[in-house]
This record gives C-alpha cells, sequence and structure tokens, in this order.
C-alpha cells in the first residue's frame, strides 16, 4: 500500500510509489501490500448491473487510484485520466483511502483533530471535481494504518477505535464534499485475507463492520460500502474454509460490494486457480447475503511493477466471468493509462474492446545481439531492434537458457550484473509487445567475465554514516553501525546483521571515509527471500563527493536476475578508475513493489 510520503519513488515516471496493495504478513505481518502488494485510492469503473453495462465479453469497469499518483497530477492530468477511463469504457475511481491513521495524515485538509495534510494538494477535492466534469463516479477509502498487518484481527480494542476514527471521517468528508455529484460510496481499505482462522477473529471483524456499514448507510442513505479482500493458495484457509468464513462474516455486516483481488498480479494465485476460490466466496455471497455485488478486482501489474500483457489481463477476467457482474481493476490508473505507462498498453487494450480479441501479430525477431565483458560482475548487451503492428513494448534477455530479466522500454542496450568471474555466459533476446506475443529468439552470443582485481583494502570498516530513512523497528539498523561492522550475516532475515525497509521511497546511505582516499570498488550486500516479501532493490547508484554537499555519479547497478532461491546478492561497481572522494553515498532505488528491502553491509575498497 502506499502510504503519504514526501518524497516517491517516481521522482522521473510520476508513478505511485508503492505499487502492489497486499502485503506478505510472513515478515511479522509487517511487508507491503500488492503484493507484496499493494496503494490506497480506488478509482473503480463498475459494471453496476448486467444491464446497465455490456458484459458480453470481460471488460474492466473500474480502477482503484493510490493518492500519491493523484497528488502529482496536474489539474489537466486529471481531467485528461478521465478522458482515458471512459474512452477505455472505465466511469468510477475508488479513491483507496484518505487518511492514515498510524502517521495521522491526510491527503486532504480535515477536520479531524490531531491530523495535518500531507499531500501538496486536495486530493479528494481534485478527484470529485474532475469526475463531475465527466460523469464518472468516485468511491472514496476511509482510512489505511500499517499496523493493520500486525495486530489484523486479534485486537479487538484497536479495532474498535479504527472504527470510531473511520467514521469520524466520512462525517468530515461528507461535510466537506457531499454536494459532488460524482461522491458515489465508500470504500473500506482494511484487507482481509485467509488467514483469520477463528471465530473470534471474525466477530471482531464484523463489529468493524458494523460499526462504520451502519454508520456509512445512515450517513449517506443508498451510497454502497465496498470492501476489498484478497486470499493466497498458500494461506491457513482453504476455498472452502474461506466460504465458510465469508458467509459468517456477510450475514452479519452492512457490506454492499464484494471486490475479490485475483491475486495473479503478485503471485498469490494463477489463472487456473480463480474459480475455486471465486465460485467460494460467489457462494458465500449468495448464502449469506444474495442482495450484495460481487466484483472481481483484476491484477493489471505483475511481479516485475510492470503492466500485465492484456491477454493475461483478458484471461484473468474470463477465467472469473461466470462468478462477478463487473471489474475493477488494480490498476489502470497506474498500469494501463498512457499517462503513466507505455501507450502500447492502452492502444491495445483499446483495440481488444474494439474487436473482441486480443492483437496476435508477433513482433520482428531482434538481430545483431552482441555481448561484452564490463568487468567482473557485468556483461553488457547491445542489438538491432525488432519491429511490431502495434509497437515493441520490450525485450525478454535469457542467459544460459533460463530468464533473467525483462526490459520495458525500447532501448537496445542491457547491462546483466551481479555475474560470477571468470565465467562465460551466452545470451539471447526476445521482443514482446503488450499484448503479450513474442518474437522468436535472436542469435545467441556469448561473453565471458574476467577475474577481478584483488582490492585487498575495506576502507569503509567501521566508519560512521548516515541515511535518510530510518530502517523498521522490527529490523533496526541496531547501534548506528551495521552497514560497515564488516559482520555478513546467514540469509536469514530474522538474523540481527539485516536491517530491513519497506518503502517506494528513493533512500541513501552516506559513508565518511574520514579523508578523500582513492577508490576503486564500490559494493553492498542485500538479501532475496521472495517467500517472504523481501526483494533486492531495483537499482542501486554509486555517487562521491569531497564536501558531503556535491556528488557525483561513479556508476549504477540494476536489479541482478539470480533465480527464486533464497541467498544474499552483492550489487558492486569495481574496476573503477579516476575515482576519490571522502564522502561515498550509495543511492536505492527500491522499485514499484513495495516489498521489503534487506541490507546488511556496504563496502568502499582500494
Amino acid at each position: 500500500m502506499l502510504h503519504s510520503e514526501n518524497d516517491y519513488l517516481h521522482i522521473w515516471t510520476c508513478e505511485p510509489v508503492f505499487h502492489h496493495r497486499r502485503r506478505e504478513r510472513k515478515v511479522v505481518r509487517l511487508s507491503m501490500r500488492l503484493g507484496w502488494t499493494t496503494v490506497a485510492v480506488f478509482i473503480t469503473l463498475a459494471c453496476l448491473s448486467a444491464v446497465a453495462q455490456d458484459c458480453s465479453r470481460p471488460a474492466l469497469h473500474g480502477s482503484f487510484l493510490q493518492p500519491a499518483l493523484g497528488d502529482a497530477w496536474t489539474l489537466k492530468q486529471w481531467r485528461n485520466e478521465f478522458h482515458y477511463m471512459r474512452k477505455a469504457g472505465l466511469d468510477q475511481m475508488v479513491l483507496q483511502w484518505s487518511a492514515d491513521s498510524k502517521e495521522k495524515t491526510t491527503i486532504y485538509p480535515s477536520g479531524v483533530a490531531g491530523y495535518t495534510q500531507s499531500t501538496k494538494h486536495d486530493v479528494v477535492d481534485r478527484a470529485l471535481d474532475a469526475a463531475d466534469a465527466s460523469g464518472a463516479q468516485v468511491y472514496l477509502g476511509l482510512q489505511i494504518n500499517d499496523d493493520w498487518w500486525t495486530k489484523y484481527l486479534t485486537d479487538k480494542s484497536w479495532l474498535n477505535n479504527e472504527a470510531k476514527l473511520a467514521n469520524a471521517l466520512a462525517d468530515d468528508l461528507w461535510r466537506r464534499y457531499g454536494h459532488h455529484k460524482s461522491l458515489t460510496g465508500w470504500y473500506l481499505g482494511f484487507e482481509v485475507d485467509n488467514t483469520a482462522t477463528t471465530s473470534a477473529e471474525w466477530d471482531n471483524l464484523v463489529a468493524f463492520y458494523r460499526t462504520v456499514g451502519n454508520h456509512l448507510h445512515k450517513l449517506t442513505p443508498g451510497k454502497p460500502t465496498l470492501i476489498s479482500p484478497f486470499f493466497s493458495t498458500t494461506a491457513d484457509l482453504s476455498p472452502s474454509q474461506w466460504q465458510t468464513m465469508w458467509e459468517y462474516v456477510l450475514k452479519r455486516s452492512p457490506i454492499d460490494i464484494l471486490a475479490l483481488q485475483d491475486g495473479v498480479g503478485v503471485a498469490h494465485a494463477t489463472k487456473k486457480q480463480l474459480p475455486d476460490w471465486f465460485s467460494g466466496v460467489g457462494n458465500a455471497i449468495r448464502n449469506s447475503r444474495p442482495q450484495m455485488q460481487f466484483w472481481a478486482d483484476t491484477e493489471t501489474f505483475n511481479l516485475d511493477s510492470e503492466p500485465q500483457p492484456i491477454r493475461s489481463i483478458v484471461n484473468d477476467m474470463g477465467a472469473v466471468r461466470p462468478y462477478v457482474s463487473s471489474y475493477l481493476s488494480f490498476s489502470f490508473n497506474h498500469y494501463l493509462s498512457p499517462q503513466q505507462v507505455n501507450p502500447l498498453y492502452y492502444q491495445t487494450y483499446l483495440k481488444y474492446l474494439e474487436t473482441g480479441k486480443v492483437e496476435s501479430v508477433r513482433p520482428t525477431t531482434p538481430t545483431h545481439l552482441n555481448s561484452v565483458a564490463v568487468d567482473s560482475t557485468r556483461i553488457r548487451l547491445t542489438w538491432t531492434a525488432s519491429t511490431d503492428n502495434m509497437g515493441v513494448a520490450g525485450y525478454k534477455v535469457l542467459r544460459d537458457g533460463k530468464h533473467v530479466a525483462m526490459l520495458y522500454d525500447a532501448a537496445t542496450t542491457y547491462v546483466d550484473s551481479g555475474l560470477d568471474s571468470s565465467t562465460p555466459y551466452t545470451y539471447v533476446l526476445r521482443a514482446f509487445d503488450a499484448a503479450g506475443n513474442e518474437s522468436a529468439v535472436s542469435n545467441p552470443t556469448t561473453a565471458t567475465t574476467p577475474e577481478p582485481h584483488l582490492y585487498p583494502t575495506n576502507i569503509s570498516l567501521d566508519k560512521p554514516y548516515v541515511v535518510t530513512m530510518p530502517a523498521n523497528a522490527s529490523y533496526p539498523d541496531t547501534g548506528g553501525v551495521e552497514l560497515t561492522d564488516g559482520i555478513l550475516d546467514a540469509t536469514n532475515y530474522a538474523d540481527p546483521a539485516w536491517q530491513g525497509r519497506a518503502t517506494t521511497k528513493i533512500y541513501a546511505f552516506t559513508i565518511d571515509l574520514g579523508a578523500t582516499q582513492v577508490i576503486k570498488e564500490i559494493r553492498s550486500n542485500w538479501l532475496q527471500d521472495k517467500a517472504s516479501g523481501i526483494l533486492l532493490p531495483k537499482q542501486l547508484t554509486c555517487l562521491v563527493s569531497d564536501d558531503n554537499v556535491n556528488f557525483t555519479s561513479v556508476g549504477a547497478v540494476n536489479r541482478p536476475s539470480p533465480g527464486d532461491g533464497n541467498l544474499s546478492r552483492w550489487y558492486t561497481l569495481t574496476d573503477l578508475t579516476g575515482v576519490n572522494g571522502r564522502y561515498v553515498q550509495v543511492q536505492v532505488k527500491p522499485g514499484w513493489d513495495a516489498g521489503w528491502k534487506f541490507l546488511d553491509e556496504i563496502e568502499v575498497r582500494h
């Protein structure tokens, strides 16, 4: 989920920061949502009824929007976004949250005591104004709170306090924005999953839904209340057991719409597994609260926090078509809008809406693939671009027959990093388009990394450093010395040498070497534990300075592709020439996945 932060990852692209809406609770229930998931203001267009909309073929009718993205838009971009949505058949927006009750912040000028506005603009007002002008509908999300992922449904007192706050927020929002014709309903942002196994937890959830739902229905009669639970096929409750849970909860709760996250984007499920889970929830609704609407929340992103191919989106919608009456998305605005991603995805989706079929022309084969070793850990690839009838969306890189990277742009060069020294590597490429069509395989090319130069002196050992973002309190930087103490731990995130952060905000570590030094190598050690939501950073940039004010970049290292195992990996810039400085900064670009990033050491060597 995207939290209220002042500086976001998408500095260069205006993309929202917390890409996924889900959170893995395996890491002390603190991993960020989507997906790992995750993201909190929904702009949802829904097929309000089978009569009102043509649902003869699967199509998105709404979208979740996170507040940070809306805050970054100009008024013109807001208007343009609703234009793009309407052209694609979407006419509702769910603003995923309006407040963060842990941080005591809001995305509008709130009258709730003790809360301050964290956004530059009144995001609620901008959403409603733009929706009014376009004839769209908006569901307002109430609060999020990161403690939900640890307290969950076990802390009744905490939930009761959050319910009271939700009601106060709703009163405040309705007082300020109730005159907007586009204000259609409400969204409750605490996402329930299939780990609630006890009747006590179910009763706590019912109490929360009753307190908030009854208040909303009294405050705004006729305006529906929406929830969006998620599931993992490896969690505690099976589909039939989850059906039992929802029958119990919904029979006792004044909820109007349930939009079930399909979990494909965050790899909680595959398309083949969706019918079991959607049929279970559908049965629960029919058996307990048949007046409810059952929608799908289709994920339009993948584990790279990039757009899903249009064919995958359509196939996922088709898999749940027998069970739902409408399709929301997480998220058209973040992963299909031409204002946010490659316009080819939007154009290809419009083509599907026009023809009823996803286009199937394969891109031409990339040619003249060449490789050369940059240093002992990196190889640079270059090639001649492919072409496509709709346009090439990017390239798949295969190393020694295994997929290692997806490149989501038209660039014709790539640096593969994190490699072993003195090792030959053979590469081929495939081009792909926004539909998901792939080209034939390119010509192979082989390069061998040389032996590393030995830079024996770690000149950063025991040196002081400062960070722009503290580590999470559950995985802290004990004593503020862990990153330069020379201690490496096992590939277990609970080992004390690791420190963890869950954010998409760019952050940095700056080490003071004490005096200007010749620098030949900069490296840092990171953890991958995908099962626990711990992912490698998207990119690291290394910079040096003599005065701690003016920094010069000496290079960047992209996320390596070591496979899916539980492992640690060094991000290394080596064989540097002409690099001198007293201060060394490692700038971390986490990526849009909002998963945890765990680090245990930074070394500067000569």
